[in-house]
């Protein structure tokens, strides 16, 4: 039978295994929100950022899924205390810098400033320490743990991974689908756009929709872009279709939204979606 304490630690597992599971998997479904917030700090360009935010949905999971089967305890409170302290040495810094958006912690299903999700972590910090004071070790390692240890990290990085490719690995440059010619006629001298001088030297000009989810993260991965680049800002344009008259929005993207243009003396030289805009194409050619 087992003691009272050892009920506890096992209570107290459980729990931890849930809250890292149960966030891995709401950052997984949550992605895009996840890698551009990463990427929004400026700390990894937008490729490394793809790689980093499917690495830590990972890890977390697999301390979850360590913490769920009581495997190498010693290791994996260890683990959990280390990446515990290391997301709240962040979220301290993202405070002190004056985020107050979600932190992403657990993606679209709860939205977290960094303030309460350092609250949150301090209160699963003392949860593992109880776990770890009230735990039993074994000293034993069988081959097939090991081997299975080995085919779980495996299994789930590729796993991540595959369920969620990054951007970068599927989509690459394209010709969007835009009228050209009705594009052009509105820079024009006499054109709808022509205040906005899009026709001299280089410019971004974005067309985008309110409400529209990718129209909204667009805006923030170039505007991170910008930033993280040091790039002029009024050199990057937005377009909502209550900026144009009548229906010139939807004439000139055809329906598609969001459409990035990289424009070249009022010359389109590429064209973006969501997925592939490119950090460093559009940094050197905005520099």
């Amino acid at each position: 039978m087992l003691s009272k304490g050892s009920i506890v630690a096992l209570v107290l597992r459980v729990l931890l295994a849930a809250v890292f599971i149960v966030s891995a998997v709401a950052k997984l479904f949550a992605i895009d929100d996840f890698e551009l917030y990463i990427f929004s700090y400026g700390f990894f360009s937008l490729n490394v950022s793809y790689l980093v935010a499917r690495l830590c949905i990972a890890a977390e999971f697999l301390v979850g899924l360590f913490l769920a089967l009581g495997w190498w305890a010693r290791w994996v409170q260890l683990l959990t205390l280390v990446m515990l302290i290391l997301f709240s040495l962040f979220l301290c810094y993202a405070a002190l810098v004056g985020r107050t958006d979600s932190c992403q912690c657990f993606g679209r299903m709860a939205d977290l400033s960094p303030a309460q999700s350092l609250l949150k972590n301090a209160v699963l910090i003392g949860i593992t320490l109880v776990y770890a004071k009230l735990s039993r070790y074994s000293r034993r390692s069988s081959v097939s743990r090991i081997i299975l240890t080995v085919v779980f990290v495996v299994s789930a990085v590729v796993a991540v991974f595959c369920i969620s490719v990054p951007d970068n690995w599927m989509f690459g440059p394209e010709e969007g689908r835009f009228n050209r010619g009705l594009l052009e006629e509105s820079m024009a001298p006499e054109g709808a756009l022509a205040e906005h001088h899009l026709a001299e030297g280089r410019q971004l000009v974005a067309f985008v929709t309110p409400g529209c989810p990718y129209c909204r993260m667009t805006r923030e991965k170039l505007a991170s872009i910008a930033s993280r680049n040091h790039l002029d800002t009024m050199r990057f344009h937005y377009f909502e279709p209550q900026d144009l008259p009548d229906a010139l929005f939807l004439e000139i993207t055809f329906g598609q939204r969001p459409l990035v243009l990289l424009l070249d003396n009022g010359t389109p030289v590429a064209t973006y979606h969501y997925r592939n805009i490119s950090e460093k194409e559009i940094s050197r050619f905005l520099r």
